[in-house]
């Protein structure tokens, strides 16, 4: 269990003598917005708003008065018959009928159900968006540090190489003058080779890494601020209890799969409430002038308002079947919320326990690290003496470049861990951005306070 609230001071990556950032360097922040504009998740998050938006003004308009005009324009012949009639020939007679209707929804259950249903998924594709947006944070700060990483991993086996480059000259030189033996000497080139290896591969990581921030922000030329020396990070949580139970109250996850259930849920109630009766008003006013015979169909006007009233008694069992599939659509909802619910619990408990595992891993490495350092001085100096080892000096400057990994790693999944769980807490990755890209340049300490003011 985590004891909170705690601060952890961590020494970063940039320990490495790490020049001033340049003005063109990025920020997590810059990098953050680049990907807001860049990214094909989170536009299609927002147009699925905006259609689910859409969608609700219209089913929201079903129930709103419904005004109508028509018209109708004629050129009528009628033809006759001297066999029946002493009339002959053919007459025309123009006609013409216009008018409108209005129309408004007094009782129509499942017209409402459905404006309910449509208001309930817009408001699930607004957590949609909002999760979204936490999944891309999340990805943009694990990419900005997995290249910041990477190019530091590069400067630790160069270092590494360039030293040990210089201790397989000291072993030569003692080799020279008698007093190391060959096999030292071998081991030492070996050494250096197998670095010389290492170097390479982290070079071609760090161009990976580079090119998976590359398709996140649409940019191939950058440079990235270099993490500061001391970072601060508060954590918030008492308990692993109190964080689920906040964790499960804000989590835009839960609260899609709530909307999703809740939608479902009036699908079943809009399905039963197409048994109920649909009763309208409707006004009517409609000018008429047809007919073949002006002075016996003199044209006029018509107004009118009734009550209509439709009610479904035979559907050939299309409405129960619709029923039977909406109960179907539920549980499905219910159960994918249940699955989240407890998702949501396991990620909060494990990036409780990331974080403080993290927490003592980046202790632990830098401590192993100021050893070392020490170590490989102390034992260089003892090999000049020949009271040690030339592998002593190997076996030093390899824990040395460990223990920097191990430092660099545990910070990167600190810093994660701290992450996601202010983003399960319910701040908005917006808010989130911008602090933590401050942390990360030692501008500020980030806490669960600072989030909320």
């Amino acid at each position: 269990m985590i004891s909170h609230p705690s601060s952890v001071t961590t020494t970063s990556s940039s320990i490495l003598a790490a020049p001033e950032p340049s003005t063109a360097a990025l920020s997590l922040e810059t990098v953050y917005q680049l990907a807001i504009d860049q990214a094909p998740s989170l536009a299609i998050a927002q147009y699925r708003v905006d259609s689910a938006e859409a969608q609700s003004a219209d089913a929201r308009g079903s129930l709103l008065p419904q005004v109508s005009l028509f018209g109708e324009w004629s050129e009528n012949k009628l033809s006759y018959d001297g066999s029946l009639s002493s009339l002959y020939g053919q007459q025309n007679y123009p006609g013409e009928r216009y008018g409108f209707q209005a129309r408004q929804a007094l009782f129509n259950v499942a017209a409402f159900r459905e404006m309910q249903r449509r208001r309930t998924l817009f408001d699930r594709s607004e957590s949609d968006l909002a999760v979204a947006k936490i999944e891309l944070i999340m990805l943009v700060t694990s990419a900005y540090l997995g290249v910041l990483i990477a190019d530091d991993t590069v400067k630790q086996f160069a270092m590494e190489s360039e030293a040990l480059q210089k201790q397989l000259e000291e072993a030569e030189a003692l080799y020279a003058r008698a007093l190391l033996p060959l096999t030292q000497v071998l081991e030492t080139q070996t050494r250096s080779e197998t670095v010389k290896a290492d170097l390479i591969e982290a070079e071609g990581n760090a161009a990976i890494a580079r090119e998976e921030l590359t398709e996140i922000i649409g940019q191939r030329n950058f440079e990235l601020m270099p993490i500061a020396d001391s970072i601060t990070l508060l954590a918030r949580m008492a308990s692993p209890e109190q964080a689920v139970a906040q964790a499960l109250e804000n989590s835009p996850a839960v609260s899609a799969a709530e909307e999703g259930r809740d939608a479902a849920e009036l699908g079943v109630k809009r399905e039963k409430g197409s048994w109920w009766p649909e009763v309208s008003l409707v006004v009517n006013q409609q000018y008429s002038d047809v007919g073949f015979d002006n002075q016996t169909s003199p044209a006029r006007t018509t107004d009118s308002v009734s009550i209509s009233v439709s009610y479904p008694l035979i559907r050939g069992g299309s409405g129960s079947a619709r029923i039977r599939g909406a109960w179907a659509d539920y549980y499905v909802a219910r159960e994918e919320l249940e699955g989240i619910k407890r998702s949501v619990e396991t990620q909060t408990r494990s990036a409780l326990v990331r974080l403080d595992a993290a927490e003592k891993r980046v202790r632990a490495a830098q401590q192993a690290l100021d050893t070392a350092e020490v170590t490989v001085t102390a034992t260089q100096k003892s090999v000049k003496a020949g009271t040690a080892r030339v592998t002593d000096v190997l076996l030093a400057l390899a824990q040395r470049t460990r223990a920097q990994r191990d430092r660099l790693f545990a910070n990167q999944q600190r810093i994660m861990a701290w992450l996601e769980l202010e983003l399960m807490m319910g701040n908005a990755p917006d808010t989130v951005a911008p602090v933590l890209s401050d942390a990360l340049l030692s501008k500020a300490a980030v806490s669960a306070t600072t989030l909320r003011q």
